[in-house]
């Protein structure tokens, strides 16, 4: 059994273990570069391998759901695997490359979204409907000219759990400070349309403690987001992330995200150990 082959047999236990130990309804897991631009930095010796990526393991921060001012501390991983620069698996996401060339990138991508479960962590909004993970489709594309990186990324509710679409860009650079150490700020910005906003920031009429809510398509969140990792081994880093979000528009205005229990601040953050294979 190759290296790779245990790497993902890892990636799948890990997986599943994360999506029922974590704490929240958001995902923390992320950071740097996306593995469809990141993979082509591997070195010649991963590369020789059909399979290459990382497996981390640490401690995440983030809100106790999209929206809530409350911010959870769990267990964290933050995974990334590439099959030969073509079909990759990165946390939550799964996509295949379809279109490369010298500076262009596109393809297909599908992702889980978490959706928001009253485990108890609506207790301070307890009209809050929950709402039921769900999964959805698309398609990215993406550019890179040496550490700089623009990428946007389209989805379309794929479920009844979640509907209409939105769109995610963002842009960063990758600043080596040594051979060792990087470092990449990134700034992104994510559109929802309507019907996708409404089902994470919408009050139904009826609600007997949130007047009635329905947000209009427009751009929802703005980030900044800093990532940093640092060589310890020839197959080991440590990682952080640390991502701020500002909830804009319609969702800034949503009742939930103006109630005792919501804010329009949101901390995303990721810190631990990284096995690269």
């Amino acid at each position: 059994m190759t290296k790779g082959l245990l790497g993902v047999v890892a990636v799948g236990f890990f997986s599943l273990w994360a999506g029922t130990a974590t704490a929240n309804d958001v995902d923390a897991s992320f950071g740097g570069k996306p593995i469809y631009i990141q993979a082509d930095e591997f070195e010649d010796d991963r590369k020789a391998d059909s399979w290459a990526g990382q497996i981390g393991f640490g401690m995440s921060v983030a809100p106790r759901f999209v929206g809530a001012d409350e911010h959870v501390v769990s267990v964290g991983f933050d995974v990334k695997i590439s099959y030969k620069e073509t079909i990759f698996l990165e946390n939550n996401r799964i996509g295949a490359l379809l279109y490369k060339n010298r500076f262009v990138r596109a393809g297909a991508i599908a992702r889980w979204n978490l959706g928001r479960i009253d485990n108890g962590s609506l207790s301070l909004l307890e009209t809050i409907p929950e709402v039921d993970d769900a999964f959805e489709v698309g398609f990215f594309a993406a550019t890179s000219l040496y550490k700089l990186f623009l990428t946007t990324e389209v989805y379309f509710g794929a479920t009844d759990a979640l509907k209409g679409n939105s769109v995610e860009v963002e842009t960063g650079y990758t600043f080596e400070p040594t051979s060792k150490w990087r470092v990449t700020p990134i700034l992104g910005a994510v559109w929802g349309s309507g019907r996708f906003l409404n089902t994470f920031y919408g009050v139904e009429e009826g609600n007997p403690d949130l007047p009635t809510f329905r947000p209009n398509g427009g751009l929802s969140e703005a980030y900044i987001e800093l990532a940093t990792e640092r060589r310890f081994g020839e197959n080991w880093l440590f990682k952080g992330s640390f991502r701020f979000s500002e909830l804009l528009g319609d969702a800034a205005d949503s009742p939930i995200v103006r109630s005792v229990g919501g804010s329009r601040d949101q901390l995303q953050a990721f810190v631990g150990i990284v096995w690269l294979f």
